[in-house]
């Protein structure tokens, strides 16, 4: 998949947040990050991970469950998030 055009790369130290998340999420359709809705499908998860990956440069490595438990813009945070910090800490999630 192509990048969107996201801002530079995180800071380091930061942890994605939900207005990173939208924004991330908004490239999908090309809409404003507004306009994304809470609930989020299949595809725009896969999207979003796929975009997160790219800009973090973690590879997730998500089981059924994991990618079945993730139903809005706040589990999607809270994932990615997670993602960051198994990172940092040398484990991944």
């Amino acid at each position: 998949m192509t990048g969107s055009a996201l801002p530079s790369d995180p800071l380091p130290g930061t942890l994605p947040d939900r207005a990173e998340v939208l924004t991330m999420l908004a490239a999908f359709g090309q809409r404003a990050a507004d306009t994304v809705p809470e609930d989020l499908g299949s595809l725009e998860l896969t999207w979003l991970i796929a975009e997160f990956e790219q800009r973090y440069g973690i590879q997730l490595d998500l089981d059924d469950e994991h990618f079945g438990a993730v139903r809005t813009v706040d589990d999607a945070t809270e994932l990615l998030r997670s993602a960051v910090l198994a990172e940092r800490a040398g484990a991944r999630p």
